[in-house]
């Protein structure tokens, strides 16, 4: 009888400490993971007898699967960027939204003050082009980095 209750139980605490939930990643990776929460766009989770907790990005994920009740959400849609035309399709991510993107090529751009220019203006302007440049290149996200006489530079992520 005792061996009967002790079985069970260890059924039971396998049950327990089993992974709840599968994220699938854009890449085609798939991670078993224990979901903790949904925050600013990221994904907090922890593994498997591990208290340490890990972050995702959101645009890193496209699919959260719940074992339990066997349901699945679809997180975010994968961005193609086909050509340079698909530059307004590029997203521009702060450093914390970057987590779990593979970081692909630093981008550099010059930008002159035109005659009569305003400081919103060229903002905009850089952005576009730092946007129609990794566009250029194929990658869906950037970062911007920072900016020194004139010299705007910023890091390309891919899935």
């Amino acid at each position: 009888m005792r061996n009967y209750i002790t079985a069970l139980g260890l059924l039971l605490g396998l049950g327990l400490s089993a992974q709840t939930h599968q994220i699938e990643k854009h890449n085609g990776e798939s991670l078993d993971v224990n979901f903790i929460k949904y925050e600013d766009d990221i994904l907090h989770y922890s593994s498997e007898g591990s208290d340490q907790e890990f972050r995702i990005s959101k645009h890193a994920v496209a699919y959260l699967h719940d074992k339990n009740v066997a349901s699945k959400e679809a997180i975010t849609s994968k961005i193609i960027i086909d050509s340079k035309k698909d530059f307004d399709k590029v997203a521009v991510l702060d450093n914390e939204q970057a987590v779990g993107l593979n970081k692909q090529k630093d981008i550099e751009i010059y930008h002159g003050i035109n005659k009569g220019g305003t400081s919103h203006f060229i903002k905009e302007d850089t952005i576009r082009r730092l946007k129609y440049k990794s566009a250029e290149l194929g990658y869906p996200f950037i970062t911007i980095i920072g900016k020194s006489n004139g010299k705007y530079s910023a890091v390309a992520y891919n899935y």
